[in-house]
């Protein structure tokens, strides 16, 4: 054979080994992620306010020291809650928890560890958790439930408001005191 054609050869067997190696040398793409081992997609931040108004009425506002959302269910939990419901009447609802949740798909909002309430009027309320029903316009209280109002007092392991806050409904263990005013004969 002479020179050329064993050149020949010799290119076509590099390129051959190059062509081989590039094959063999591409990697297998990942597998896929099984949908229960995905971590969901959070933004997570500081201080935040969250709020919600009808009609240019500011109907409740939460102030929060920390937040994350899911990005795709929109599914919100916070720290450090202090916030406000307002009445239409003019009165006031202000509110703290360690914790809680928002869902903007039903615009439920719940507090957890240690909530307490007090309304303007002087109402009062604590409890485990407590949610605001937003389609409902309901108020839930569950676990050591206490509303008190001037004169009386409900405790009960689950206490639902509505018709702002007129209306009340205590189940599970529920108890209602009266208060002696000091001027009444005993």
């Amino acid at each position: 054979m002479n020179r050329k054609k064993m050149a020949l050869w010799g290119l076509l067997a590099v390129f051959a080994g190059f062509v081989a190696w590039t094959a063999l040398s591409i990697p297998e793409p990942p597998a896929p992620i099984p949908e229960s081992e995905r971590k969901p997609k959070e933004m997570e931040y500081g201080e935040n306010t969250i709020r919600e108004e009808i009609g240019g009425r500011l109907l409740w506002e939460l102030t929060t020291s920390s937040t994350k959302m899911n990005v795709d269910t929109q599914a919100t939990t916070f720290k450090d809650a202090k916030g406000k419901y307002c009445f239409e009447d003019g009165r006031v609802l202000t509110l703290t928890a360690a914790a809680g949740s928002y869902d903007s798909k039903t615009k439920n909002l719940k507090l957890t560890d240690g909530v307490q309430a007090s309304l303007s009027d002087g109402s009062k309320i604590t409890a485990k958790s407590l949610e605001w029903k937003g389609t409902e316009d309901r108020l839930v209280a569950e676990g050591d439930a206490h509303v008190s109002q001037p004169g009386v007092s409900i405790i009960a392991d689950h206490i639902e408001s509505w018709d702002q806050f007129q209306e009340f409904r205590a189940t599970g263990h529920a108890r209602i005191i009266k208060e002696r005013n000091e001027n009444e004969d005993r």
